[in-house]
């Protein structure tokens, strides 16, 4: 196993600011809580090509999706947070981290069905150009049971760089699917244990990529995120979101409307479960984790009860 990733400066966060509205909108003026904003404006390619590329490659990456001042507004609001020791994850409590999600529907459709769902599955990086940090390690979102005998997804993960992501602050790497004889395994060995030597690590491929670039891969798809360098330019930030075809069983519960984001309460419930699911990807403060513990307690896990 990988040794799980530390993320310095991370401050206690009581729960009586967690659990603020006023708290979060104090700290990033400007920002919403429940007021269902338009979502932004994206500026998709055409859809037919890169179906054919997802399922062809497992993956796909269209550049200059998203408005820049949209995506600089994201950014900054990651920024603030991580200015104040706060995790990142913590973004998905303000409106417009869900409704950047809505904007690409008509991609999430065409790949998914017109009845698709959100997973509740979703996170944000903020990668300093050091060479201490990194993206998480190679994993598989879920296994070859997510996709189907022609590559077609059942689920989706998408992610979205809010800053530029280069080889030097830890841009995503992937096995594509055309190189991996493992792609429709149904079984998912530990995290960290992959056999590729020789000429097979000339298969993985690196995917450096613009700020307000659209990149979305099948969940069986092989990939992780790259050592940065103190010699990165900036660090990288991004955030990510998990969909599913609405047509088949859920893989997770509660599924979530993708045009409706949940409520404050159930927001911060999400992330408390997140970190605790994630903690082996990360080393946190037992502060946050006890934390985190008790948000999944009394927020989510009675939403998901239902």
């Amino acid at each position: 196993m990988t040794r799980p990733l530390t993320i310095p400066a991370l401050r206690p966060l009581t729960t009586a600011e967690a659990t603020s509205m006023e708290f979060w909108l104090q700290l990033c003026p400007g920002f919403s809580i429940g007021s269902r904003p338009a979502a932004p404006a994206s500026r998709l390619p055409d859809l037919g090509p890169l179906l054919a590329v997802l399922r062809e490659e497992g993956y796909v990456q269209a550049p200059d999706v998203f408005v820049p001042a949209d995506v600089a507004r994201l950014q900054d609001g990651i920024r603030r947070l991580v200015g104040q020791g706060i995790l990142p994850a913590f973004a998905f409590v303000y409106d417009e981290y869900w409704h950047i999600f809505q904007s690409l529907s008509a991609f999430l459709s065409a790949a998914l069905g017109p009845g698709f769902q959100m997973l509740p599955d979703l996170w944000a990086w903020y990668v300093p150009p050091s060479n201490e940090a990194a993206g998480w390690q190679p994993h598989r979102d879920r296994s070859g049971a997510a996709i189907r005998p022609d590559n077609s997804p059942d689920s989706l993960t998408v992610w979205l760089p809010l800053t530029d992501a280069t080889p030097l602050n830890g841009c995503m790497y992937v096995l594509p699917a055309r190189h991996d004889p493992n792609l429709h395994a149904v079984t998912l060995p530990e995290n960290g244990v992959f056999q590729l030597a020789g000429e097979s690590l000339q298969n993985i491929r690196a995917l450096p990529a613009t700020a307000g670039s659209l990149l979305a891969w099948n969940q069986a798809l092989l990939h992780w995120g790259g050592r940065a360098s103190h010699l990165g330019a900036h660090p990288r930030c991004s955030i990510a979101a998990q969909f599913q075809r609405g047509d088949l069983p859920a893989f997770e519960r509660p599924l979530l409307n993708p045009q409706a984001p949940p409520s404050f309460a159930e927001r911060i419930g999400l992330i408390g479960h997140l970190i605790c699911g994630f903690s082996g990807f990360l080393a946190l403060p037992a502060e946050l984790r006890v934390l985190a513990a008790a948000l999944d307690w009394k927020h989510w896990r009675a939403s998901a009860a239902r």
